[in-house]
C-alpha cells in the first residue's frame, strides 16, 4: 500500500501529461472540443428582443406577426426617420443635394460606427445620404440632425412629433443615430410604417436604399444589409445592430407587382436575423402563390426611377451586381461582439454559422400551397388528455374568449405567430408542432382570429392551455431548440 501511494503523484502525472499529448496529436478533435463550448443558440433571435412583422406594401395589410407592438429598441433604425426628416426638407426646398453641412465637434465625437468627419468639414446632402443608408455612421446623422434641428435634441423633439403624424403611436426617439439611449423606443409595427412611408411618400430617393455601397474619399464602404443583391426582388432599406436591440433589420422586397415590407428584431448574430428575414420572406412568398388574392398588386414607383435617366438628385448612382446565390459573398469571421459598433457587429459570424444549412432548415417550413382552410378537421384534444398519439385541435375565436372552459390556472398559450389567413396559421401550427411532438402532443393547437389596427383580420396561431409558468418553461425550451414562441395569457 506505501508503494502505491508513493507512486500515485507520478501516475497522476502521467495521465495528464498523456491527456497532454492526445490533444496535440488530434489538434482536429481539441479544435471540436473548443467549438462545442462557443456554439451559438438554435433561436435566430432573442426572446427578450424578439419581433417580427410582414406587411403589404401597398396596402399595409398584415401578413405575419410576432410582438409587433412589443417595446424594442430600434438601434439604427433610428436613422430612418433622420432620413425621412432629410427628405422633408429636400421637399421644401430647405436643403439640396449640393448643400454643404457643418460638422460640429458633437457630431465628430460620436460613437462608431461612423465616417470619422472632423470639426470644420462639410459634407454634401447627397453624400449625406449615402453615409447613413450605406455606412449608418453616427457621426454623419447628428451633422443631419443639427443642420435640421439646431441641436440634436430638438432634431429628436421633431423626429417624434413626425412619428405621431405618421401614425407610429408607440415610438419615442431621443437621438438622431439610434446609440444606446434607455428612451429610444419603438416597435415592429411603427417601424413598418415608417418604412412604408419612406418608399411611397419619397420614391425619388428610395434607390438610395437599394444601392450596395459608396466611396468617400477613396474608400470604398459596403452595405450593411446582406439581402441586397443576394435575395430575389430585394431592395432596401435599413439595418440596426446596439447590445440592448440586438441585431434588426427592415426589409423592402419587390417581386412583379408584389411589394412586401418586413420587419425583424432581436437577432442574435447577423446573419441568423438575415436568415429568419429569408425564411419568412419565403414563407410569405409560398403563401401569396397559394392565395394572390392576398395582397394588392401595383406597380412600384422607385423602380420607375431608378430606370429612368438619372435626375440630378441620383447622379452618381450604382446599382449593386447580383450575386450568383444567396449570401454568396459572406465569409465567416469567428469573433464576438464587444462593443455597439454596427460596422464591427455586422461582420462578425459565429462558429457554427453556416448559411446554406440554416436557410435549408428555414425553407422547410414554407407553406404548402395544397393546405385549405376545409381540409382541417376541428378536433378538441384537451391539454392533459393521455399521449399516445397527435390529434390537433383547430378553434376559432372570433369573440376573444374562451370556447370551452378552461381549468383554474391553466389559461396560458404559447404564440408562434399570427397570419393573413387561417389555413396559413393553421399550417404553421401543424409543422411546428411536427417539430416538437415530445414537448406538444398534449397540448391544444389554437386558431385565433383578431382585427389589427389597421382594420386587418389576423389569425394568431397558438398552443395552449397551460399554467403561466409552465407556458413560459416551454417556450424557453422550444426557443433554445431553434423554433420561435412567446407565451401570453388567453384573453377572455
Amino acid at each position: 500500500m506505501t508503494l502505491v501511494f508513493r507512486f500515485r503523484p507520478l501516475f497522476l502525472v502521467g495521465l495528464a501529461l498523456a491527456v497532454l499529448f492526445a490533444a496535440v496529436a488530434d489538434p482536429a478533435q481539441a479544435a471540436r472540443r473548443k467549438r462545442a463550448v462557443v456554439r451559438m443558440p438554435a433561436s435566430p433571435t432573442d426572446p427578450v428582443k424578439d419581433a417580427a412583422l410582414i406587411v403589404d406594401g401597398v396596402t399595409g395589410k398584415v401578413l405575419y406577426a410576432r410582438n409587433e407592438t412589443a417595446q424594442r429598441h430600434p438601434a439604427s433604425l433610428t436613422k430612418m426617420m433622420t432620413l425621412y426628416l432629410l427628405f422633408d426638407a429636400l421637399k421644401a426646398g430647405k436643403v439640396t443635394m449640393q448643400t454643404q453641412l457643418p460638422i460640429s465637434r458633437h457630431a465628430a465625437i460620436q460613437k462608431p460606427t461612423k465616417l470619422n468627419l472632423r470639426v470644420g468639414q462639410t459634407i454634401s446632402v447627397d453624400t449625406a445620404i449615402r453615409a447613413t443608408v450605406i455606412r449608418s455612421a453616427n457621426d454623419v446623422a447628428v451633422v443631419i440632425a443639427e443642420a435640421l434641428g439646431g441641436t440634436e435634441s430638438h432634431f429628436s423633439e421633431m423626429m417624434t412629433a413626425r412619428a405621431r403624424q405618421l401614425g407610429m403611436r408607440e415610438t419615442n426617439f431621443h437621438n438622431a443615430s439610434g446609440l444606446p439611449d434607455p428612451l429610444q423606443i419603438s416597435t415592429a409595427a411603427d417601424l413598418a410604417i415608417l418604412g412604408r412611408h419612406l418608399a411611397y411618400d419619397y420614391p425619388q430617393y428610395f434607390p438610395y436604399f437599394d444601392l450596395a455601397g459608396f466611396n468617400y474619399k477613396g474608400t470604398w464602404y459596403p452595405t450593411h444589409n446582406n439581402l441586397i443583391g443576394r435575395y430575389d426582388g430585394a431592395d432596401g432599406i435599413k439595418t440596426g445592430y446596439t447590445g440592448a436591440s440586438g441585431f434588426n433589420l427592415v426589409s423592402s422586397v419587390t417581386r412583379g407587382n408584389t411589394h412586401l415590407i418586413a420587419v425583424v428584431m432581436g437577432g442574435r448574430t447577423a446573419v441568423r436575423r438575415d436568415l429568419e428575414m429569408v425564411r419568412l420572406l419565403d414563407q410569405t412568398f409560398a403563401q401569396i402563390s397559394a392565395n394572390p388574392s392576398l395582397v394588392a398588386r401595383a406597380s412600384v414607383p422607385w423602380q420607375q426611377v431608378a430606370q429612368s435617366a438619372p435626375a440630378p438628385a441620383m447622379a452618381g448612382f450604382s446599382l449593386p451586381q447580383v450575386a450568383t446565390s444567396q449570401f454568396a459573398a459572406l465569409s465567416p469571421i469567428p469573433a464576438t461582439v464587444q462593443s455597439d459598433d454596427e460596422d464591427t457587429a455586422e461582420s462578425i459570424r459565429a462558429p457554427d454559422e453556416n448559411i446554406a444549412l440554416i436557410h435549408a432548415e428555414g425553407a422547410q417550413a414554407a407553406v404548402p400551397a395544397a393546405v385549405r382552410p376545409d381540409q382541417a378537421k376541428p378536433v378538441r384534444t384537451a391539454v392533459n388528455a393521455p399521449r399516445p398519439q397527435m390529434r390537433p385541435s383547430l378553434r376559432d375565436d372570433t369573440s376573444q374568449s374562451d370556447p370551452e372552459p378552461a381549468m383554474p390556472g391553466r389559461n396560458w398559450t404559447i404564440q408562434i405567430g399570427a397570419y393573413a389567413d387561417k389555413a396559413l396559421a393553421l399550417a404553421q401550427l401543424k409543422t411546428y408542432a411536427g417539430k416538437a411532438q415530445d414537448i406538444l402532443a398534449r397540448a391544444s393547437q389554437i386558431v385565433a382570429p383578431m382585427q389589427s389596427n389597421n382594420g386587418h383580420v389576423i389569425y394568431r396561431a397558438r398552443f395552449g392551455l397551460f399554467a403561466e409558468q409552465e407556458a413560459r418553461d416551454v417556450c424557453n425550451l422550444l426557443t433554445q431548440r431553434g423554433q420561435t414562441c412567446f407565451a401570453a395569457a388567453q384573453t377572455r
